[in-house]
């Protein structure tokens, strides 16, 4: 059997971000408006009205930004 994990909601990804939750919001935004932007949580999509992201999406795009080396 298929075990799906809870979606995040703001609140959580900001906490595993380290961010403030407003961050997460115009950030989220940012990918419906500048997609290309390197900043936009592309992961983030609406649920109802909510902002909400997979654990493994978030988690995901971190290890890509850990990696990421600045020329």
């Amino acid at each position: 059997m298929n075990h799906i994990k809870p979606l995040l909601d703001v609140r959580q990804v900001a906490e595993l971000l380290n961010v403030k939750e407003r961050t997460v919001y115009d950030l989220a935004k940012l990918a419906d408006s500048e997609p290309s932007n390197p900043k936009a949580l592309k992961f983030m999509f609406r649920v109802g009205g909510s902002w909400r992201a997979r654990v493994q999406d978030v988690e995901a795009w971190l290890e890509e930004r850990a990696t990421f080396r600045y020329r």
